[in-house]
């Protein structure tokens, strides 16, 4: 009888940042999503360990103020923060206290 073996899925690494986001807004299990999506389950959970891994590593650069873009938005694990100019630098550091 011969082994059913999973075949690899190919994806870039543009690709997977989507899958993660699918994923992590599908409300499903792991298992359930891979199957939908044809991806082996091994695969999907190496990259959400190495998406966790990775956002640890990530830190902070310092924002002025009045220097800021018109128009900036900064991505924490799943939040999205949209800064204006003039915006209230206390206050971002509170936020940002706050998600980690």
């Amino acid at each position: 009888m011969e082994e059913k073996r999973e075949l690899k899925f190919r994806a870039t690494s543009e690709q997977w940042e989507i899958l993660l986001g699918d994923y992590s807004s599908s409300g499903k299990s792991i298992r359930g999503f891979c199957r939908e999506k044809g991806i082996p389950h091994t695969q999907l959970t190496y990259h959400l360990r190495r998406a966790r891994t990775t956002e640890r590593k990530s830190g902070f650069i310092e924002l002025i103020p009045e220097a800021a873009p018109c128009n900036l938005w900064i991505e924490a694990g799943r939040c999205r923060i949209h800064v204006q100019r003039g915006f209230d630098a206390m206050l971002l550091r509170q936020v940002a206290e706050a998600l980690s």
